[in-house]
């Protein structure tokens, strides 16, 4: 009995392994299998937008296996009956001879359109995405269908409406230029939407299907300084030419050139359209190619909602700020500036990472340098004072003596000593030795001005330099005067003297380079005479 249910699990767990390998697989095949996709534009090439919708498109789907058909209405130039007529019978052809379209993607309103009315006769079951959709009833519609969903074209009016306030304040009346298209009645019947909410704007509306080239153009050339153009559409005029998006905004810009064009999506920004904060058919590509691949990944599209948030970018032309007198800093956050003049701010957006990495080298660079400087400072400083007494010490005295040689200035010198510090040491110990030799500095870095400057030399000889020598006499008497008061030590108040020997050049000696020796020469000479008092070199030279 346990033997068999041994048997019974080891085949239950050989069971399970099977199964989840098999649907391994099956998902696996399903990642790897080739989908095919009917992609209708309404548009040609021709039109700005629809390169853009096709790279956001396939970047968006990038990593599943398809195999896309694109077909292209043309609608901007052929709408007319039997243009659909023809088109119809077109796309019943392909249809018909491949019969496994996976997927059907169509872009802008006359696409959208033809699927609806056709879905049932030319593809039913098979999902549909939609983008570029100005008329948002019909968006909403299409959506509501089974096995349908997609992304709306919603351009931000109301951000514009915004922008304009801010960037011209004294601009009130807008021109708003639509045409008679598809995609043109759709952005109307939008705008007119968002009128109603704002019953302040001051508009007219220039419907270019109604006027000829030459209306056109006087309509254009009577706009002034009180003026705006809301760019929408203008595909065509009322006798029946067509206009590329190009030829459309270089037509504003001839006959109305004082007058800034604001255009609500990123296509021809560049041809005398100053910009605006536009809908990016890049971006509009790249989700409906997101939609895709989730569908294609089996997520059901009546679970997908219909996307109607605006996916902006704010797009403006150089030329045209300046024109105006905008400055970037005046424009939306992370505006794209077309022709932008080169820069340090442009660089910066542009190459952020190596911007920043440059700052934080130059900042560390800054940092050591200051670091070594310091370093370096600190180092002269130190070679260059006493440790004990945190005065100058021998030589910084020798260097400021050699400057003064250098440049011929007169100096004097006077060498001190403590006098009989060797019995301090001996009576009271190193540690009041020292004592005695800080407090005697400091006392002396009191009298440190501009015109003398004081120095130990080393044990308990000290030197000062100074540059007037006519004070000799004076600085000497200053120094007995501030040695009389006892020296407070940790053994108590000790009284001491010192004995000093002072030489002036040129008034003592003709050789700058002897006046040390000769100072040194008259410190003998009072200490010989019983200490506690001060010999000027030129007292002895002249016995």
């Amino acid at each position: 009995m346990k033997y068999l249910w041994q048997c019974l699990l080891i085949s239950y767990i050989v069971f399970c392994l099977i199964c989840s390998s098999a649907l391994k697989v099956s998902a696996d095949d399903g990642l790897e299998r080739q989908f095919r996709i009917l992609f209708i534009s309404s548009y040609g090439f021709s039109n700005d937008a629809v390169p853009q919708q096709l790279e956001g498109f396939e970047k968006g789907i990038d990593g599943v296996n398809v195999d896309i058909s694109y077909e292209f209405m043309d609608a901007d130039k052929y709408y007319g009956g039997l243009d659909i007529e023809n088109f119809d019978k077109y796309i019943r052809y392909k249809v018909f001879s491949i019969r496994s379209y996976d997927l059907v993607v169509v872009a802008d309103d006359p696409a959208l359109r033809y699927a609806i009315n056709n879905r049932d006769a030319l593809f039913p079951g098979v999902p549909l995405v939609f983008m570029g959709v100005n008329n948002m009833t019909e968006a909403i519609t299409a959506s509501a269908m089974r096995n349908a969903t997609g992304i709306s074209e919603s351009p931000d009016l109301e951000g514009n409406y915004e922008l304009m306030r801010q960037l011209f304040p004294s601009r009130e009346h807008i021109n708003v230029i639509v045409d008679s298209s598809v995609a043109g009645q759709g952005d109307y019947v939008e705008f007119m939407k968002f009128k109603d909410k704002h019953p302040e704007i001051n508009c007219t509306v220039i419907n270019t299907s109604y006027y000829t080239a030459s209306g056109i153009k006087d309509v254009l050339g009577s706009l002034d300084s009180d003026d705006i153009i809301l760019f929408l559409d203008f595909s065509v005029d009322g006798e029946k030419r067509a206009y590329s998006l190009q030829h459309a905004s270089d037509f504003i810009l001839k006959y109305a050139p004082e007058i800034p064009v604001i255009r609500l999506t990123s296509t021809n920004v560049g041809h005398g359209v100053f910009g605006g904060i536009s809908y990016s058919y890049f971006e509009a590509g790249r989700i409906a190619g997101e939609i895709s691949k989730r569908i294609f990944g089996g997520e059901n599209p009546d679970n997908i909602p219909l996307m109607s948030s605006n996916v902006t970018t704010p797009y403006f032309e150089q030329s045209r700020m300046d024109k105006f007198g905008i400055k970037y800093s005046q424009l939306p956050t992370d505006s794209v500036v077309i022709n932008e003049h080169e820069n340090l701010a442009k660089f910066y957006r542009e190459n952020k990472l190596l911007s920043n990495m440059i700052i934080v080298i130059i900042l560390l660079m800054i940092v050591i340098i200051a670091l070594l400087y310091a370093a370096n400072t600190r180092r002269k400083r130190m070679i260059r004072t006493d440790f004990l007494t945190q005065m100058p010490n021998r030589k910084k005295i020798i260097e400021d003596m050699n400057q003064a040689i250098a440049l011929s200035v007169p100096f004097g010198l006077i060498m001190l000593d403590v006098d009989h510090f060797k019995d301090i040491n001996d009576t009271y110990g190193h540690k009041v030795g020292d004592e005695i030799i800080v407090g005697v500095a400091d006392r002396l870095k009191v009298l440190t001005d501009k015109t003398v400057l004081f120095a130990r030399l080393g044990g308990d000889e000290f030197c000062g330099l100074f540059t007037s020598p006519t004070t000799g006499v004076g600085i000497c008497e200053e120094i007995m005067d501030i040695t009389k008061e006892p020296f407070k030590t940790s053994e108590g108040e000790i009284k001491l003297t010192v004995s000093m020997g002072c030489a002036m050049y040129p008034n003592d000696t003709d050789n700058p380079n002897n006046v040390m020796e000769c100072a040194d020469n008259a410190l003998y000479v009072t200490k010989e005479n019983g200490r506690n008092g001060y010999t000027m070199y030129g007292d002895v030279k002249n016995k």
